[in-house]
């Protein structure tokens, strides 16, 4: 497809991109660099030296874009159609200009111009880079992802007889699979007994790994020496495992449980390797030395801390009331201390949930989600719940570089005069509307929330991860069934299959969502995880039935596969047009409003995404116009009979 001249620039780099580039064009696909011109056609970067020259940028656009992006906030970036290399003699060497058929280049020699790109790769604002299927012939899952020095670690489970030529011993076992950046496998571990054992949660440092789930092996493969190293009884017990991240060799192992069900879905490393471990249990006696001592209700939170080589314990807790208590994130913050975060139904009675806080101290209707930070020592400094009038549950948390709290999870309450979950000026203030609203939360370390945003549609959406970059953006990944869920600058318009994987891009105060993305097959894609990989790209990891899902490379191999996303390119373009009283464009809502300029009788009109795609054209307009369009960025042209021609770049949110 021929790249369309409204549909392409030429823009700035003021730092959002790497600094060997001096200009980008806005399809992502001419690069252009002190000495050379880069271009891709069908995949393949072509170059064109040029020596001894200075770049001149020329037809600048009255429109300008910004840039939003782990590498910052760029705001206020020129843009021009044509580029200009210039001799030490002032003389042109050579010109590349977008024209309608697309990017042409005129050399000094006075040769005819010559088509470099005939076609948009990915548009800068939607960035799908490719991705793997993980799995055999049984049922694989991953259900958690952490991202390291360039690579990516996966946790999950698999009925395959082998993975990637790992095996275990039968039933189903856990795994932990290291990737390359570019999904190239390095390592596979599988492990287990000879009954069902489930990886939940991992967490990855230099030094090593930490996975942690359930088991209900009574020959679960423990290492001696370590603080529990037979099953405990009951229904099933926590493990940890920890493994060496070079290779992939297990360092140690122990079940936590006791004649209760146990489970461990959430797991952290300290800075000086203290391994933190945190889940459900419905078992009495456990060993807890720190803020509760005994189970409280049916079901309660428990958190052990130990030493690196899970031979001592430093200290462990039980955390809940007279309901059902379960946590699903914890981490460290700069000082030691540790936050949980979970879904709770038990009411405050005896302060079981929610102290020393104002904000967050009463129970909405159950479940709602809760937060407690405790201590070095394994001491409560406060706790809170996080609900609406609806039920509310909470599903991640992360820790930022700032030393912020981040949370995700899924709700169908609403927010009322309250707040529960948003703030008036947030990107979405309240509950859309069928089963679950996703919503994400910014929390400070006193327990106070920052910012929170619901992020859904009509249908049910969940959100299961986020990030944050240092600047402060945050990314949110989720499922989603929602036909109508907003989907800023995605270029897949509908849902795929039965569940797609949603992801989304928050400013740092929560106020504004600059894009809203959609990936999936024609089955059911469930994200378990996101992380930064070192190049600014995003990698997004889950479950799925789908047969296959644009772009990752293979197919399902089972009935239900694990996958690995990989989001590239990151930096959302927005766009605004100068208002001028001869600007015959106007946005009003939604909406793209065209009034001819006086000198103009009839002209055409024609719109384009970003990606080159048409999306609209009228052969004859003669006075208004007034087109509907879909949250995004688009090019706009409109060429009157006489002549002249009148071009914008606009945003609708």
């Amino acid at each position: 497809m021929t790249v369309p001249a409204a549909a392409q620039w030429f823009i700035e780099n003021r730092g959002q991109w790497d600094s060997v580039v001096r200009y980008a064009s806005t399809s992502g696909n001419v690069v252009i660099t002190a000495t050379e011109l880069r271009w891709q056609h069908a995949g393949t970067w072509e170059r064109l030296s040029l020596a001894d020259v200075t770049i001149e940028p020329a037809e600048q656009a009255a429109a300008h874009v910004n840039v939003y992006g782990p590498q910052g906030a760029f705001e206020g970036l020129r843009l021009w159609r044509q580029m200009h290399w210039r001799g030490r003699d002032g003389s042109t060497r050579a010109i590349a200009a977008w024209t309608r058929r697309g990017l042409e280049l005129t050399l000094s020699d006075g040769s005819s111009p010559r088509l470099l790109a005939e076609h948009a790769a990915e548009p800068l604002d939607s960035w799908a880079r490719g991705g793997r299927f993980i799995g055999a012939s049984g049922r694989d899952s991953i259900t958690a992802m952490q991202t390291l020095g360039g690579a990516i670690y996966l946790a999950g489970w698999t009925s395959s007889s082998t993975l990637f030529g790992a095996s275990g011993a039968g039933g189903g076992d856990a795994f932990c699979i290291k990737l390359s950046s570019t999904g190239e496998v390095q390592w596979a571990t599988v492990i287990g007994g000879t009954g069902e054992d489930v990886a939940l949660a991992l967490a990855v440092t230099s030094e090593r790994i930490a996975l942690v789930g359930r088991t209900r092996s009574t020959d679960f493969p423990t290492t001696a020496g370590t603080i529990q190293p037979s099953y405990g009884g009951g229904d099933a017990d926590g493990f940890i495992v920890t493994l060496d991240p070079t290779s992939g060799s297990r360092s140690a192992a122990t079940y936590i449980g006791g004649q209760g069900r146990d489970e461990l879905s959430a797991v952290a490393i300290s800075a000086d390797g203290r391994i933190a471990a945190a889940g459900t249990t419905a078992s009495t006696g456990l060993v807890a030395t720190a803020h509760q001592q005994q189970l409280a209700g049916l079901e309660d939170g428990y958190i052990v801390v130990l030493a690196p080589t899970l031979t001592s314990r430093i200290w462990s807790t039980y955390y809940g009331g007279r309901g059902f208590d379960s946590i699903a994130g914890v981490g460290f913050l700069p000082d030691g201390s540790i936050v949980i975060a979970g879904t709770t139904t038990s009411p405050n009675t005896g302060e079981a949930i929610a102290a020393n806080i104002g904000e967050g101290s009463l129970r909405m209707t159950p479940p709602d989600g809760f937060l407690a930070r405790l201590d070095a020592q394994g001491q409560r400094l406060w706790g809170r719940y996080y609900g609406s009038d609806g039920q509310d549950s909470i599903t991640s948390l992360a820790i930022t570089q700032s030393g912020m709290i981040l949370v995700t999870g899924f709700t169908n309450g609403t927010n009322s005069a309250m707040s529960y979950l948003a703030e008036a000026q947030a990107a979405q203030n309240n509950f859309a509307g069928g089963a679950w609203d996703g919503f994400v939360a910014v929390i400070r370390p006193d327990g106070t929330r920052l910012w929170g945003s619901y992020y859904g549609g009509t249908g049910s959406d969940r959100c299961t991860g986020a990030i944050m970059d240092a600047q402060g953006y945050v990314y949110v990944t989720g499922s989603t069934t929602s036909s109508d869920l907003p989907r800023e600058a995605s270029e897949n318009t509908t849902i795929a299959g039965a569940e797609d994987v949603m992801l989304g891009f928050f400013s740092p105060d929560g106020t504004r969502r600059y894009a809203s993305l959609l990936y999936g097959g024609s089955g059911s894609d469930l994200p378990s995880g996101i992380g930064w990989l070192p190049d600014s790209t995003i990698a997004i990891a889950g479950s799925t039935t789908s047969g296959s899902i644009p772009p990752l490379d293979g197919q399902n191999s089972g009935d239900f596969d694990g996958f690995v996303l990989r989001v590239g390119g990151l930096g959302i373009l927005s766009a605004e047009q100068p208002p001028t009283q001869s600007a015959p464009f106007r946005i009003a809502g939604s909406r793209l409003l065209v009034s001819l300029p006086e000198e103009c009788r009839s002209a055409q009109l024609v719109i384009y995404t970003l990606s080159g795609l048409l999306s609209f054209a009228d052969q004859q307009i003669s006075s208004t116009a007034d087109i509907e369009l879909p949250a995004g960025v688009y090019a706009v042209r409109l060429h009157c009979v006489q002549g002249e021609e009148y071009r914008a770049v606009v945003v609708v949110l």
